[in-house]
């Protein structure tokens, strides 16, 4: 081996231990706390904010909304979605109420995601 030679073997041992380095460096629990805390936020968009039943021939769509007293803004006691207006939530009942399909099926993905981030 040459002086170059070496020198190049050097310097790759030292990039390989830096490497090294950086990549123990990854902290595995932060990652997943991150990872759970992103999937928490999504789980809002798939929450269908209440539950239907039948009344008689009548669907009726009971809303997980409720106003905290002393308070203008509306949370979903199912997911934790806060809401600004009271219109926003008759919005979003009113929509699932016209398609129970989506409801059903914003229900089943909702277990389905609450079962592996074992929340229920």
């Amino acid at each position: 081996m040459n002086f170059v030679e070496t020198l190049l073997l050097i310097l790759a041992i030292a990039l390989s231990i830096i490497a090294i380095r950086i990549s123990f460096k990854f902290d595995i629990n932060q990652f997943l706390e991150n990872r759970r805390k992103v999937k928490l936020n999504q789980l809002k968009n798939i929450c269908p904010h209440g539950t239907m039943s039948l009344d008689g021939d009548k669907i009726i769509f009971q809303s997980y909304f409720s106003s905290p007293s002393g308070t203008v803004q509306w949370g979903c006691s199912q997911c934790g979605l806060v809401v600004n207006s009271e219109d926003e939530v008759k919005r979003i009942n009113n929509h699932l109420l016209k398609d129970p399909k989506l409801f059903i099926t914003k229900q089943k993905k909702f277990s389905k995601e609450t079962k592996k981030l074992k929340i229920c």
